[in-house]
């Protein structure tokens, strides 16, 4: 949240120290003019200290507009969130479940009747549903709209058939509602091939016809299979709940959005759905990874980002539990493609599932564990086709009941990593160095994974997959103030390890190495408390996650 600086007793200014606070556990200054977290009439007005809630005490920020927001201390150590509206705080009715279903678990008709019979199984605990795109539909939208931009075919018939299969299968007629959207797509895809025009908004709008298209059918599918007096289900687009971002395009492809989740819409999608608390009357059927800004242009949160839709949701709404429904059996202990002896991990903690999936792990997206972490809703991964099994379950810590066995919980790891080398003497106990090579990172617009420095080096690696990186033109800026090594072709292993296991596992780790005969090229260790990472060439990748899964979790 744009509040929150950091964990502990950390203000937002930056100036004070813990003992500024005495009496509070955990501090976030906020400013009136801000639209989220306090009455509406409050905005951009000064409000002395006496005319606060109880829960809010004057700070003596920089200006009369700040003030401090004391929350109760985070089981771990995410920055806190700002509290909702306090009218629209829980106060009755029982808390209800979020459940998300991926496209791998919408694929078909048959894939769409296990998904509506697991959300039948669910109905006590009052069900709101987020659905990605059915199967492989993105990644067709996608292909249809630059058919349409370079080759001026305008061909919808793949998109078509997915949906018509299931009420074909159904034997129901196709709603007006799916025509209608069909027609839609079309005469967008139309337009791009009159146009010879391809925006990052317009992208954006095409890819999101997928779960619009996608909660219709289902909730068409639902109700028809539903028994007679059962709660109906209603399709929801998000942003008519009140999904709302920051403006931006272009992340239909990445697994990174350009775009933000405001802050108002915690407080929108609480008061939307807060009434199913108290009376349970309709199951929504809500589109996940797209949105709207404040200008109803359509985003999206990035690729996968239905799970970031759910948590949101699931913090809004503070649900009892967010079930990320897929095709696997949980979070793995490795990617089981690359090592077939890859099991399910039974527990995580918000943080280490945070590591993971920043580190290459794709069973989760990784802005979605954010939300649920600061909302402390737990999140479990499950399996659609054996919903018999319990999947991974995310927790804000761990209890005396969740034994794990082993001092490694899960591995991951990120192929075709470039790495950067960067020599100058002028870091030798001068100040500003540092700062220039993060403003020139800053200007090309670079997401950095992981960092090293020494007295004259400074090692990283670059995380390509957010965008498009101009290396040749990256590397002639820096070589202005340093010598530059590029390091392409190589990979990261990371483990999940507690620190105060991480000497022994450091220790076999580098004997492992020594005996695959690997040169580690950099180690990260210390800013995280679960995370130890090794950089290796990539030809040695495989080699090392099957020997470190062998070591660490077949012995």
């Amino acid at each position: 949240h744009p509040w929150a600086k950091g964990g502990g007793t950390t203000c937002f200014s930056g100036r004070c120290s813990p003992a500024d606070h005495p009496r509070m556990d955990h501090v976030v200054m906020g400013r009136c003019k801000s639209t989220s977290g306090m009455p509406e009439e409050w905005v951009g007005t000064d409000r002395p200290a006496e005319a606060l809630p109880a829960n809010v005490q004057s700070g003596g920020g920089t200006s009369p507009h700040e003030y401090f927001y004391m929350l109760p201390s985070p089981a771990a150590t995410p920055p806190e969130s700002p509290k909702l509206d306090p009218t629209l705080e829980p106060k009755d009715g029982e808390a209800c479940l979020v459940m998300k279903f991926g496209g791998s678990s919408l694929a078909t008709s048959e894939h769409l009747r296990r998904a509506a019979d697991i959300v039948n199984s669910m109905m006590s605990r009052r069900p709101l549903v987020v659905l990605s795109a059915m199967g492989k539909t993105t990644n067709e939208l996608l292909a249809a709209a630059n058919r349409a931009l370079l080759e001026g075919e305008v061909d919808i018939s793949k998109v078509r058939k997915v949906t018509e299969d299931v009420f074909q299968d159904l034997k129901i007629p196709l709603p007006s509602d799916i025509t209608e959207l069909l027609e839609e797509l079309f005469r967008v895809l139309s337009g791009i091939s009159l146009l010879k025009e391809l925006s990052f908004n317009t992208r954006d709008r095409v890819v999101s016809f997928g779960e619009r298209l996608a909660i219709r059918t289902f909730t068409a599918l639902f109700n028809h299979l539903a028994k007679e007096g059962s709660v109906q289900a209603k399709s929801i687009d998000s942003w008519e709940a009140g999904m709302l971002t920051s403006s931006g395009g272009g992340s239909a492809d990445s697994a990174f959005s350009q775009c933000a989740v405001l802050p108002k819409t915690y407080s929108n999608l609480y008061a939307y759905f807060a009434p199913l608390r108290r009376n349970y009357t309709y199951v929504p059927i809500i589109t996940g990874y797209i949105a709207k800004d404040a200008a109803g242009i359509i985003t999206t949160l990035g690729r996968d980002g239905s799970d970031l839709t759910a948590t949101v949701v699931g913090a809004a709404i503070q649900a009892s539990e967010v079930q990320i429904w897929k095709d696997v059996m949980g979070v793995m202990t490795t990617d089981p493609r690359v090592v077939p002896a890859a099991r399910p991990v039974c527990v995580l903690t918000f943080e280490e599932a945070a590591e993971l999936s920043t580190f290459g792990a794709k069973v989760v997206h990784p802005a979605a564990i954010l939300p649920a972490w600061l909302a402390r809703v737990p999140i479990s991964v499950r399996n659609s086709t054996a919903p018999e099994q319990p999947g991974t379950r995310i927790v804000s810590e761990l209890d005396s009941k969740d034994f794990r066995d082993g001092r490694v919980a899960a591995m991951s790891s990120k192929p075709d990593i470039t790495m950067i080398v960067i020599r100058s003497t002028r870091m030798l106990g001068q100040h500003g160095f540092l700062a220039h090579v993060f403003q020139v990172f800053n200007r090309f617009e670079v997401s950095i994974d992981v960092i090293a420095t020494s007295e004259v080096t400074v090692s990283l690696t670059l995380d390509r997959g957010y965008k498009t990186v101009d290396l040749d033109a990256l590397r002639k800026e820096l070589e202005q103030v340093a010598q530059v090594e590029l390091r392409e072709k190589m990979a990261m292993l990371t483990l999940i390890v507690d620190r105060r296991e991480a000497t022994a596992v450091f220790r076999e780790a580098f004997q492992a190495f020594e005996a695959l005969k690997v040169e580690v090229q950099m180690v990260s260790h210390g800013a995280s408390n679960v995370n130890v990472t090794f950089v290796i060439p990539d030809d040695k990748l495989l080699l090392c996650s099957r020997d470190f899964h062998q070591r660490f979790f077949e012995r």
